[in-house]
């Protein structure tokens, strides 16, 4: 059994890849306790700002079977947008506007959303499992379940960093009825650098790993 699961889980990655998706990984369908404490915390204090939809339905935030308790697997995928050009090549010029590099090219929402579908529609068929799909619309903690599922770690700037693509993904995922090999979780690799909180014009970190919404100008 654990086999046919294991080998289900390699096609899946495989038929991910060719979605053009460059991270993939399996969480279970329940979070640990600490990923909704650290929710609940950051909303008790105010720093989600004027997004009242993040307090609304925290409790199925904090978890997926809250959302969708028919969930048993949760399979994260990561986009990258990673820029070809050096996107700090105009930081000293104050006369030229900057667009963020996420927003340079088509919505995001729609050509993960897509992806994701189509690598659903296939799940659906192999392993005869519902499925629900997920792109930063739906009350999902999509950065907690990517560390969960061995895409990287929540880095200083609360973000995914993924070894390999950096803070660099959009991420998407894939909620299943489906029982599947759940990854080792992700790392903390940040150490003793600070840059994204050096870098940030509007000082968003009140500390290491907690953002400010209040203050960001994303």
């Amino acid at each position: 059994m654990k086999r046919d699961k294991t080998n289900l889980v390699n096609r899946l990655q495989d038929r991910a890849k060719s979605e053009g998706f460059v991270a993939f990984g399996v969480a279970p369908g329940r979070l640990a306790p600490e990923a909704g404490a650290r929710l609940q915390q950051w909303l008790n204090e105010g720093l989600h700002g004027s997004m009242l939809w993040m307090e609304s339905r925290a409790d199925q935030r904090a978890n997926p079977d809250v959302l969708w308790p028919e969930v048993k697997s949760v399979i994260m995928l990561g986009m990258s947008y990673a820029p070809p050009q050096d996107p700090m090549a105009l930081a000293d010029q104050d006369a030229r506007a900057r667009i963020s590099v996420y927003a340079q090219g088509r919505d995001y929402h729609d050509v993960v959303k897509g992806a994701l579908k189509r690598l659903a529609g296939w799940l659906a068929h192999e392993a005869g499992a519902g499925v629900k799909v997920f792109v930063d619309t739906a009350p999902v903690t999509e950065k907690a379940l990517a560390q969960s599922a061995g895409l990287g770690w929540q880095g200083k700037h609360s973000n995914v960093v993924s070894r390999e693509h950096g803070s660099w993904l959009f991420l998407g995922a894939i909620y299943t009825t489906a029982e599947l090999e759940p990854a080792s979780p992700g790392g903390d690799n940040c150490g003793s650098c600070r840059a994204c909180q050096d870098i940030c014009p509007t000082n968003a970190f009140p500390a290491p790993y907690r953002v400010d919404a209040r203050r960001c100008i994303s």
